[in-house]
């Protein structure tokens, strides 16, 4: 006769089974959003390592330098893209990307993460932009890990955000590098200047396994950063938010700022491991018109796509005399 076994005996299996396949699942998520170098998971791999070398002077280091060949002509548009570049590896195609896709050639602003300056002076140089770097930590394969901001019109006010708290598990941390950029020939409402004074962020926010509260006051470091009396203003990065709900807060807590999320419902920005978790990548605006967005899935110099958008200039509204 067959043996019954109790109902106890099936819950307690089934239990046991159900805890198994989450920390399966918490391991290939680790493993998934971990840095592309690693060959462990994320958990794993930080046992019993160095913390990470940080760069903990907010006044340092910071390179710049001019490879814009003139001014562009007057403009009421702007195209900007943000690109996590992997490490800064595969400039050359990335260069090669930047100069014959559609519509990265237009590009006045390109805000890049995970690069070291030789990788930024070389895109720079190559293409014809002027640039601000500001590195935040050294990478696993030695080079410096960090933010640029490259523009083809004129740079100033440049600066480092270091943002609060440190990975808990590997110490690295992160920021944001700010530009101010001064663009001729914008109609914002002050016809007599013929310029308008442009805000950039380009930032990289930390991994989506890092806590979430972590997480969610260095995205409001960057955000309280901003000048309220700022008529344009553009952040750009790598958030690191992997499902829609993380995009949506992300939105709400940017729109709190008086920014609006200029690449909504773009879908996927990544791919690791044949993987697409949510978008990752965002651009925020103030002071614009989203005429047109896009991802760039085909451009595959990275783990994460070129993330784009066509902006027009808002008239600023000019309070009228009682």
């Amino acid at each position: 006769m067959p043996t019954r076994r109790s109902p106890f005996t099936c819950r307690r299996v089934a239990g046991l089974l159900l805890l198994l396949a989450g920390l399966v699942a918490a391991a290939v998520a680790a493993f998934v959003l971990a840095p592309p170098t690693s060959s462990l998971p994320l958990l794993a791999m930080r046992v019993g390592q160095p913390a990470a070398t940080n760069y903990t002077d907010s006044t340092g280091p910071l390179a710049t330098g001019r490879f814009a060949p003139a001014a562009p002509p007057p403009t009421d548009e702007l195209l900007v893209v943000t690109y996590n570049l992997r490490y800064g590896e595969a400039i050359s195609q990335t260069i090669a990307a930047f100069q014959a896709v559609e519509p990265l050639p237009a590009a006045d602003f390109i805000l890049l993460q995970e690069m070291d300056e030789a990788g930024v002076v070389e895109i720079a140089q190559t293409l014809g932009y002027d640039y601000v770097y500001a590195p935040a930590s050294v990478a696993e394969d030695g080079d410096d890990f960090g933010n640029a901001i490259l523009s083809r019109w004129p740079l100033s006010d440049a600066r480092k955000i270091i943002l609060p708290g440190l990975h808990p598990l590997s110490g690295q941390q992160r920021t944001a590098t700010r530009a101010t950029a001064r663009v001729g020939g914008a109609d914002v409402g002050h016809a007599d200047v013929g310029h308008a004074d442009v805000v950039l962020y380009s930032t990289h926010i930390e991994i989506a396994t890092a806590p979430l509260a972590l997480r969610t006051e260095q995205m409001a470091a960057v955000l309280a950063d901003v000048p309220d009396d700022a008529a344009a203003v553009i952040i750009g990065g790598d958030f690191n938010v992997v499902t829609g709900e993380g995009v949506a807060t992300l939105a709400e807590q940017y729109a709190g700022g008086d920014l609006d999320h200029a690449t909504p419902g773009l879908g996927p920005t990544l791919t690791r491991f044949g993987l697409r978790p949510s978008a990752a990548d965002h651009l925020f605006t103030r002071g614009f018109a989203v005429l047109d967005a896009g991802v760039l899935g085909k451009v595959r110099a990275s783990d994460h796509f070129p993330v784009w958008a066509r902006l027009g200039f808002l008239p600023l509204t000019v309070p009228s005399c009682p």
